[in-house]
């Protein structure tokens, strides 16, 4: 090591070039670096989609789900699967284990598992079941609605225009277009007129595809070649009336026209889309999962002005949110509270040293930080708040070995040593203690890069960014600092004299120095009275601390209200659209410094596309509230939502309202979510109930509510066997009939210019609006026949649920609930539940089993995760220490200090108003790594002194502790100054990242300060215990 330091010293054109090549890098780097509000989470999730149109949630789930789990049965590697029977739809969501080692290979599993379950499913199943990875790092950046125009065609001719144009752009994986319709032409056949003509609806449909056809025939082969092709593809709906179905006994020839009539139309309204009060469509554009969230919001802001020009008259669009500039402000926080870190560093080192020394030492600053942006792209890091906050951490220690190692050169050079053997021997000599400082750090950051489950994916770049700007900083100052010394500065006495405010200065801080170790020496003397006290506060707040509130993720910085409605089953769509305007109107109240802008779905409540618990129903809808940032309101969104709850419940005709609130979170579940599995879904609601009475009795907890439901009524026709047997009618063709009848059969399509439109065959709205109709519903048996379905069948009418939940392969009713955080936390109100009702009810109910899932679930995962990397930590770093001390004593001495640092967290804590979070658990770890490296160079010094001197052991204690006074408590305040502006929002306020400076901040403020009065004296103690106990002669110096 000295043999290579000394080689780049001399050589001036390394520190030359080897500058330049980092300034050019790491600038480079920096301004490629991808952007993004949080880090791309993969979370090993597959959904699986399957239609299966006109069946019954309980029809779903034998034919569709049943056979799809017992696939999956038989893999290895899942973690969790979660399947939902609706009404023709059944979604599958399995999530592959964050500790499988190939997930990959469990995916191709999943899919092949899937393709071999079709072979299993009913011939109405056409399509194949759709499986979509879902990733964290794909998500909506904007969002906007088109509305207005001549009419629907003219809209959704200009959105499907705008979808095409905004996925060319670079970076844009797809647009989702919420609340289109398909184009159709329906043909709307009269019942009556069906029966006259011993016609059925499957004739019809039929007879369409037969003459809708366009279809290559071959080619002439002749010396004039040409191609073949048969076009009966329908060009107007007017065509359609004039196709002939059949001949009457008289030989006239019966037409379309005469049985029927075509609507050129769209299919009808699944989804509605509002958005500030105004019907139309809206456009979510998904971005890819390695593009820049901020280039491509910025690209699709570009296009839309441009398309804009080209909008039919009266059609508009409107932004509703965009996501992008909620990200660029985030990171312009973070960024600014890192600017402001990094200037009151500077400030720091320019008030404790003399200027050029500061100078040059802080030139290690901003190296390190371009050396470790040129690395980051390596590791696939984007800039976003978790990896600046990895810089954050890192910012003020960035500067610490500079520190050590330029005092320890500028003590050589006052000693008339050359500016060569200064620091050579400077920067040597301080290599194995800061070499082990570097060490213990890393190793309290290293084992979270491989903690489990969603957290540890969600904050890896954090110790990644803390490793490697801090290796960065090694190398800085290992080589380059020392060369800048060699090439830029002068002995003491070559220097100008000191200036009036840098002898103030000195002498402000010699006399803080005597006041110090007057202190330590008064500690000594009465060394057994302030071990005492330390251990006194060292165990009372560690007593406090297992007292305090604990959230995973706070929810502070809300700019999203979501709010959930569901109405009566037996509502239609455009029934519940009237219903919702009341809402809407109680939303537009809200004042316009506090309200952006809203968005009305009608027909489903879900987060994404993508969200396996989406659900769909006429009867459903969500408004999503779009708010001002919170540094821009008086009322946090909390607030609003409280001020506007009761008057939503006051909505006409509403079953029930939910109101949620989206906050700056991994994807982490309910506060409250708790699954209800075994075998009966009577029982299980009957538990389900129970369960939701329990929690609403603790107070705090709101918003209860289960998934179990019944939807609309469901009318069972049971064809009889002997009848249909006699009429010759089969199952199938009346099942294909009776779909025909009311929701329609598809009989093909036509294409208009890039329009696709579909062919729907239905009977006439009078007839699809009379229920007794469906027992005269016309069926044709295999003679021609024409029979009614009352004749052959029965019919029940009965309650059917809206949706049919497995979890794990075992039925199951979930209940959510969300929580004030002002009156309980989600973990202490899922331990009520654990402690109080999951033993009772598991005792009075065999088979049944309850288990926590959502935030519960995540939260002691991550728990356990972060206890496993805190010990690895802990014990990586005895072991470093240990080796590099050669003692075993010492190192349990320096990390006894360790719980120093919990001091100042049950006093920051408090008084900043803050709770302890999942990042503040990880702030505490890495603490460990960084307060004993104030120990290891006192603990360093103390030996020292012992082999050069012959005072007492106390003596010793005092002398060491005031001549490390300096330089230890110049690198705490300029870690604690790169972490003061984000714990207390100097640049703008970031909730989630808060909780961790101010652990880091007050730990290590505290803990240092302590570690200065708690080493010395305990040292003292123990030193006098070995006296005391040692049968041989005291030595002096023990």
């Amino acid at each position: 090591m000295k043999l290579f330091i000394e080689s780049f010293i001399k050589n001036r054109l390394f520190l030359y070039l080897g500058t330049v090549f980092i300034l050019v890098s790491g600038i480079v780097s920096l301004l490629g670096l991808r952007r993004d509000a949080f880090p791309n989470v993969d979370m090993k999730q597959m959904v699986i989609s399957t239609k299966f149109p006109g069946a019954s949630p309980a029809d779903v789930e034998l034919r569709i789900t049943y056979p799809i789990e017992e696939k999956l049965k038989e893999i290895d590697g899942i973690d969790e699967i979660r399947s939902f029977s609706r009404n023709s739809v059944s979604d599958i969501d399995v999530r592959v284990s964050l500790e499988e080692k190939d997930p990959e290979k469990v995916l191709n599993e999943i899919r092949r598992a899937v393709d071999n379950a079709m072979s299993e499913f009913p011939a109405q199943v056409t399509e194949k079941p759709k499986m979509t990875e879902r990733k964290s790092g794909s998500f909506p950046i904007l969002e906007f609605s088109i509305f207005g125009g001549k009419d629907e065609i003219e809209l959704h001719t200009t959105a499907e225009f705008i979808e095409r144009e905004i996925e060319k752009i670079q970076g844009v994986a797809r647009v989702d277009v919420f609340g289109k319709r398909d184009r159709e032409w329906h043909i709307l056949v009269n019942a009556n007129k069906l029966k006259r003509y011993s016609l059925d609806l499957n004739d019809i449909v039929n007879t369409i595809r037969n003459r809708n056809i366009n279809i290559p025939a071959g080619s002439v082969d002749s010396e004039a070649a040409f191609d073949l092709r048969i076009d009966g593809e329908f060009k107007h709906p007017s065509e359609i009336g004039k196709i002939p179905t059949r001949t009457n006994e008289i030989f006239s020839t019966v037409k379309l026209g005469d049985i029927a009539r075509v609507e050129d139309t769209f299919e009808y309204p699944r989804f509605l889309a509002i958005a500030n009060g105004k019907q139309g469509l809206i456009l979510s554009v998904i971005k890819k999962e390695k593009a820049d969230a901020i280039d491509v919001a910025d690209n699709v802001h570009s296009k839309m002005r441009e398309l804009s020009k080209a909008y039919p008259s009266g059609m508009k669009t409107f932004i509703l949110n965009d996501e992008a500039k909620r990200t660029k402000n985030r990171l312009s926080v973070v960024s600014s509270n890192a600017l402001i870190g990094f200037t009151i560093v500077f400030g720091i080192l320019f008030l404790f040293l003399d200027f050029r020394t500061a100078t040059l030492t802080s030139l290690s600053l901003p190296l390190s930080m371009l050396m470790t942006f040129a690395i980051l792209p390596l590791f696939d890091v984007s800039f976003n708040m978790i990896s600046m906050m990895g810089l954050i951490i890192s910012l003020g220690m960035l500067v610490d070995n500079s520190i050590v190692i330029s005092e320890n050169i500028y003590t050589y050079l006052s000693e008339k040593d050359d500016t060569f053997t200064a620091s050579l021997r400077g920067t040597v000599e301080m290599v194995v203690p800061i070499l082990g400082s570097y060490l213990t750090t890393v190793t309290a950051f290293l084992p979270m890069l491989f903690m489990t489950g969603i957290m540890g994916k969600f904050i890896w770049e954090i110790p990644l960014v803390v490793i490697v700007s801090l290796t960065a900083s090694l190398v800085e100052s290992f080589l380059f600092l020392p060369a800048r010394i060699v090439a830029f500065a002068k002995r003491p006495d070559q220097m100008k004299p000191k200036s009036r405010f840098r002898l103030k200065m000195d002498s402000i801080f010699h006399s803080i120095e005597t006041s110090f170790s007057k202190f330590v020496s008064f500690n000594i003397r009465h060394k057994k009275s302030s071990f005492a006290f330390i251990l006194l506060l060292v165990f009372g707040s560690c007593g406090v601390m297992s007292q305090m509130d604990f959230i995973l993720f706070p929810k502070e910085d809300i700019e999203v209200i979501m709010i959930k409605a569901e109405f009566s089953p037996t509502s239609r769509i455009f029934q519940t659209r009237e219903k919702m305007t009341y809402m809407e109107n109680i939303v537009q109240k809200i004042p316009k410094e506090e309200l952006v802008s809203y968005s009305t779905k009608i027909g489903v409540q879900q987060t994404d596309p993508d969200d396996p618990l989406s659900r769909f129903g006429e009867n459903l809808a969500v408004i999503l509230i779009y708010l001002t940032p919170e540094t821009k309101r008086k009322r946090k969104a909390s607030e609003i939502l409280m001020s506007i709850e009761s008057d939503l419940r006051k909505t006409p005709g509403v079953n029930e309202v939910f109101l949620e609130e989206f906050g700056n979170a991994p994807p982490i579940g309910a506060p409250i979510t708790i699954s209800i599995q075994g075998n009966d879904y009577e029982t299980l609601k009957k538990i389900s109930n129970e369960l939701q009475t329990f929690l609403k009795s603790i107070p705090g907890v709101f918003s209860v509510r289960d998934d179990y439901r019944y939807g609309r009524k469901q009318m069972y026709i049971q064809l009889d066997e002997e009848l249909e047997s006699f009429t010759g009618v089969s199952t199938l063709s009346a099942a294909n009939s009776l779909r025909a009848a009311y929701d329609g059969e598809r009989a093909g399509t036509v294409r208009k210019g890039r329009t696709k439109i579909y062919l729907r065959v239905l009977y006439d709205g009078d007839f699809r609006k009379n229920p007794n109709e469906i027992k005269s519903i016309p069926l044709k048996n295999k003679s021609g026949n024409i029979t009614n379905l009352a004749k052959i069948s029965k019919m029940n009418l009965i309650d059917s649920p809206e949706l049919l939940a497995h979890k794990d392969f075992d039925r199951a009713i979930t209940v959510n609930g969300d929580v004030k955080l002002d009156e309980i936390t989600a973990h202490d109100a899922n331990q009520k539940v654990a402690n109080e009702f999951k033993p009772l009810i598991e005792r009075q109910y065999p088979g049944v089993s309850l288990s926590f899932g959502g935030e519960e679930k995540d939260t002691q995962r991550s728990m356990r995760s972060l206890a496993k990397a805190g010990f690895i930590a802990i014990f990586g770093i005895f072991g470093i220490l240990a080796l590099t001390i050669k003692s075993f004593w010492k190192p349990v001495l320096i990390l006894s200090t360790i719980p120093l640092g919990i001091i100042g967290i049950v006093i920051g804590f408090p008084l900043s108003g803050k709770s302890i979070s999942f990042l503040a658990m990880i702030g505490i770890i890495g603490l460990a790594g960084v307060l004993v490296n104030a120990s290891i160079v006192l603990v360093d010094c103390i030996d020292s002194i012992r082999k050069d001197s012959k005072a007492s052991m106390d003596e010793i204690l005092i002398e060491a502790s005031q001549r490390r006074f300096r330089p230890i408590l110049l690198t705490t305040l300029t870690t604690v100054a790169g972490l003061l502006p984000t714990a207390y929002s100097l640049g703008g306020s970031d909730p989630v990242l808060i909780p961790m400076t101010l652990a880091l901040g007050w730990g290590l403020g505290f803990g240092t300060l302590g570690s200065l009065f708690y080493v010395p004296v305990t040292l003292s103690v123990f030193n006098d215990l070995m006296i005391k106990f040692d049968k041989r002669k005291p030595k002096r110096n023990r």
